[in-house]
């Protein structure tokens, strides 16, 4: 069984907060990680709302529901019973110690309709995705990657130590970065390996979405419209979201589109990166990039059946960004106090993506590429002009070597990821 990271996380969280909320898409490993705690003796029970008796139970007598149990519960899929957390928070207020509640959630429970309870100070929220680059490798440890950039400002330092551990591992190809950017990160996909099954466990994970889980939130949805507008977006990943264009192509008004990308947002489907601006005069784009969640349901979505076709494909470049965005999605959730932006200017500079902790920003790029030119690092150099002294850049690229530019700018292999 492939070690999860994230696990450790969890069961560190347990020990401070009454209840633990693991949200991520379905099928990404959400009930494998409450039924291992359960077997290590951390967790007492296990209730799965996808169960119609606990279901019913969970909906009728929240209250009783709860209170049914001695010891610490896991219930997976709290979003299907919303009214839980209201019982959860008033069990966790008459006896208030760590590691009481742990639940999964495919959806942003805490922003569905008629969801008042906020449980701050009571719950811990821990993102979960997909396998990592570094689970598939099978490494023992996170890449300290997203870490390392917020310990120095000295890029020399930085290349000694990375050289170091990239010394330690086989380099990433083309061709193995190309199968994870098409498979993706679903451990029933990537797993298998097997075109036939990723193309048809796609498909079926796309029905049961739309007809479950988005009705769930919306009885008024046109299912139709719905899967247009997700397979618009799946071709424009990584790309500015344009709702008039959108609108135009899935015959929706703009209303709509704002409301079905919201949805997307809400059950781990899309990311939604927001850009960087400040309050002064100058002038940085407001728009925000969409990201599908995962790289090979968006290969899915624009129609790619092989990753040899991605090869050459018109939008590899968009594909790449999106696996990138991924990876260090999956780093974030292991690092506490950074944000995560992107950056670009109304005349068209733009970095991929920014990270700040406190006054320190970090610009990443990401290249489909093996050599890099002096113009790959324009808009860096920009990023860095503009927001100061504190600011640093680098760019991921499918090279083999680390090389600095110059005292604020390097490039770095893609394999640091993992």
């Amino acid at each position: 069984m492939i070690k999860r990271y994230i696990s450790q996380f969890i069961k560190d969280s347990l020990k401070d907060f009454p209840a633990v909320l693991i949200s991520g898409a379905r099928q990404v490993g959400k009930s494998t990680l409450a039924h291992q705690l359960k077997e290590e003796g951390i967790i007492d029970h296990y209730l799965a709302l996808d169960d119609i008796n606990n279901l019913e139970s969970a909906l009728t007598n929240p209250d009783g529901f709860i209170n049914q149990f001695q010891g610490s519960i896991a219930i997976d899929e709290i979003q299907r019973a919303p009214d839980l957390l209201r019982a959860i928070k008033k069990s966790i207020d008459e006896e208030r110690r760590p590691g009481r509640f742990l639940l999964t959630g495919s959806a942003n429970i805490l922003s569905y309709p008629g969801v008042n309870e906020s449980m701050a100070g009571r719950m811990d929220i821990i993102p979960i995705e997909g396998l990592s680059l570094g689970e598939l490798q099978s490494y023992p440890n996170p890449s300290t990657f997203i870490e390392d950039l917020f310990l120095t400002n000295d890029l020399l330092e930085l290349a000694k130590k990375w050289n170091q551990i990239l010394t330690q591992r086989p380099p990433l190809d083309r061709k193995k970065l190309l199968d994870h950017i098409f498979f993706g990160s679903y451990p029933d996909v990537v797993l298998k390996n097997n075109l036939r099954f990723r193309d048809r466990w796609f498909s079926a994970y796309e029905s049961a979405y739309i007809e479950r889980d988005v009705r769930n939130l919306s009885n008024l949805l046109n299912i139709i419209s719905f899967a247009k507008l997700y397979k618009l977006l799946g071709l424009n990943t990584g790309h500015l979201v344009n709702h008039s264009e959108l609108g135009m192509e899935a015959k929706l008004d703009h209303r709509t589109v704002t409301r079905y990308i919201e949805i997307l947002e809400l059950t781990f489907q899309l990311n939604v990166l927001r850009p960087w601006f400040t309050n002064d005069r100058k002038r940085y784009v407001k728009t925000p990039k969409v990201y599908v969640a995962d790289s090979g349901q968006a290969c899915y979505l624009s129609g790619i059946n092989n990753p040899n076709l991605l090869r050459s494909h018109p939008s590899v470049g968009a594909l790449f960004e999106t696996w990138v965005w991924g990876e260090i999605r999956k780093l974030l959730a292991l690092s506490h106090g950074i944000d995560s932006h992107f950056y670009r200017t109304s005349t068209g500079q733009e970095v991929d993506f920014l990270l700040n902790r406190g006054s320190q920003y970090w610009g990443i790029e990401c290249k489909w590429s093996e050599t890099l030119q002096k113009d790959d690092f324009k808009s860096l150099t920009h990023m860095t002009e503009s927001i100061g002294p504190n600011s640093r850049g680098l760019i991921l690229y499918t090279g083999k070597t680390i090389f600095l530019f110059s005292e604020t700018l390097m490039a770095v292999p893609i394999g640091l990821l993992a």
